[in-house]
């Protein structure tokens, strides 16, 4: 039964609901902004500006010729109080980038001091209809995001919420045209009082689908809602009593309702599919359990998604998506150095070949094939084509996308890495993950400058990431901000004696600043540790050569190839070997 109505729009039927105001889009002058797309189209090109951003650009063109302080746009664009005076400035920073803007002598966006900021030119609304030019982003679709849903019941049911999350999430993720944040992103919204406004302006959303589920025995109720994220209006909502087992059925008849509520903006809805296999309410509940513990991704969840998808599959040996989800279990068990690498990804190996027998197009398993022909076989080649093909099926899964900006990237084709790595972030942008590969990439390009902002908006995210932070001191010691890193990683100090990755990095960082003497004593302290303790030889390797020691490091990058490490292919673009790129017994070892 319907709570609100079968009606696709909420009203009168065939009606859309249409925006007003520069939430659509305005002219300043000569420049075009574009809220919805996230595009700055004037003197500095076409340009793609953070969700923050355009949300003040947005509350200042609201007032424009009036001067709107500092807190008035921080209460607007913040209304929970997340954020800094700094994190204002970058977004006031990065809008004057956008613009063309010289701050010294603005032609669009004035500094009042101590008082705020103002738009110097009048602010001329778009229509509502009015496109982004093609060459912008023609290609950008509206946005998804599925909030987590609310377990409404005392008991340990919680994974089935979170499960219900991700099939819906990965369900959704195949309507043509329709960019769908993913679940990594969505899950920091979990328990908050976040508003759907919140959302929208933190992630790009338009559309907002959230809903609630409770069990009873082996009867699940799930209540579902699709919100319009820019205006807060209700869509479309229903509500559904079906078997547990029946949950993969389910979130295929909710995407299809949901596809026909926003039908005007995607097309022709829901791609054709099987008929989802139906299980036991135990092993359904047995795979939303493996679902929610692998998404976590540490060293004892991923053995317990291990252990879920087992009963499952052998309960029903004929269901794809659990055999590739033991893969990925395995792939990341191996890739985080939580089992021996050749076994786990042997493993992984043998699971994406049961599953892709059984499903030929399951893109979990065609994604994970592609990371490990990457990173594992270096095979290139059918690396990309494993995952433009996973990318096709599952458009908004980033890991994929992640993984073929690497691909990418080993090969210099940094325009293209740039790409995935974009569309990576705007499915993702609240990931620390993401964020920080992003920054990696930016590091391979040598474009340390970038990478130092990169990875101080990663830090937003979670100030206390370490490998952050460690980035974040090479990419300034790389920048020629040598005395500020030293100091900062001096400051981080390491964790205990044994901190390897501190002090690999801090022989990264003292030879960026030519300091090779320290980087040779951070090197052996990190050759004693690992006489106790496991070190990768790509870490030492990186060690070796920030300490010059060019033998050293060829011994210990020729043993990490052997290991299958998954960091080996990186070893021809990463700063960190740049003196070896000349010598003939590295190049030998790297072809």
């Amino acid at each position: 039964m319907g709570l609100i109505g079968d009606d696709p729009v909420g009203g009168k039927s065939g009606e859309e609901h249409v925006l007003t105001g520069p939430e659509t889009g305005f002219r300043l002058g000569d420049t075009v902004v574009h809220p919805l797309e996230g595009i700055v189209d004037g003197p500095a090109g076409r340009v793609r500006i953070e969700p923050k951003a355009m949300a003040v650009i947005v509350e200042l063109a609201r007032h424009a010729g009036e001067v709107c302080s500092r807190e008035q746009i921080q209460e607007q664009v913040w209304p929970r109080g997340f954020t800094t005076d700094d994190v204002l400035t970058r977004c006031i920073g990065q809008i004057r980038k956008a613009l063309g803007d010289d701050p010294k002598h603005p032609e669009h966006l004035e500094t009042l001091p101590r008082r705020g900021y103002r738009l110097l030119k009048p602010v001329v609304p778009l229509s509502s209809t009015t496109a982004v030019p093609e060459s912008a982003d023609s290609s950008r679709p509206d946005s998804l995001i599925v909030l987590p849903f609310q377990y409404l019941a005392s008991d340990d049911g919680d994974y089935l919420a979170d499960g219900m999350t991700d099939l819906l999430t990965a369900r959704v993720a195949m309507l043509p045209g329709v960019r769908v944040i993913s679940r990594t992103t969505a899950m920091q919204f979990k328990n908050t009082t976040v508003t759907i406004g919140e959302v929208a302006a933190r992630t790009g959303a338009h559309w907002a689908i959230e809903g609630s589920v409770m069990q009873s025995g082996d009867k699940v109720h799930v209540v579902v809602q699709l919100v319009d994220a820019l205006t807060d209006a209700h869509i479309w909502a229903d509500d559904y009593l079906r078997d547990v087992g029946d949950m993969l059925a389910l979130q295929s008849e909710i995407v299809r309702r949901i596809a026909a509520a926003i039908r005007m903006r995607v097309g022709s809805g829901l791609p054709q599919t099987p008929e989802p296999l139906t299980l036991t309410a135990d092993a359904m509940r047995d795979y939303l359990r493996g679902r929610m513990n692998l998404s976590k991704r540490t060293a004892d969840t991923l053995r317990v998604a291990v252990d879920c998808f087992s009963r499952v599959i052998e309960a029903n040996p004929d269901f794809a998506s659990a055999w590739a989800s033991r893969a990925e279990a395995f792939f990341m068990l191996g890739h985080y150095g939580f089992e021996p690498t050749t076994e786990a990804l042997a493993t992984c190996r043998d699971n994406i070949d049961r599953a892709l027998t059984l499903d030929p197009d399951q893109p979990f398993a065609l994604a994970c094939r592609g990371a490990l022909r990457f990173m594992a076989d270096r095979n290139l080649q059918r690396a990309e084509k494993d995952l433009l093909r996973a990318l096709e099926l599952l458009p908004g899964n980033p890991i994929a996308m992640v993984a073929l900006g690497n691909v990418f990237a080993v090969q210099k084709r940094f325009d293209d890495a740039d790409r995935w790595l974009e569309q990576a972030l705007l499915v993702d942008p609240l990931d620390v993950g993401v964020n920080m590969n992003a920054a990696d990439h930016l590091i391979l390009q040598r474009r340390f400058a970038e990478a130092v902002t990169a990875l101080e908006r990663t830090l937003e995210l979670s100030p206390v990431h370490r490998p952050s932070r460690f980035r974040l001191c090479w990419a300034k010691a790389l920048n020629g901000e040598s005395d500020a890193a030293v100091a900062e990683l001096s400051v981080l100090g390491p964790a205990g004696d044994n901190d390897a990755p501190w002090y690999e990095y801090a022989a990264l960082v003292a030879a960026a600043g030519n300091d090779y003497e320290a980087a040779a004593r951070h090197f052996e302290k990190l050759v004693d540790i690992a006489k106790t303790e496991f070190v990768s030889s790509w870490s030492l390797a990186r060690a070796a050569a920030a300490a010059r020691h060019e033998q050293e490091c060829l011994l210990r990058l020729q043993d990490a190839k052997e290991q299958g490490s998954t960091s080996f292919p990186f070893a021809v673009v990463t700063p960190a070997f740049e003196a070896l790129y000349s010598n003939p017994n590295f190049a030998r070892l790297v072809a």
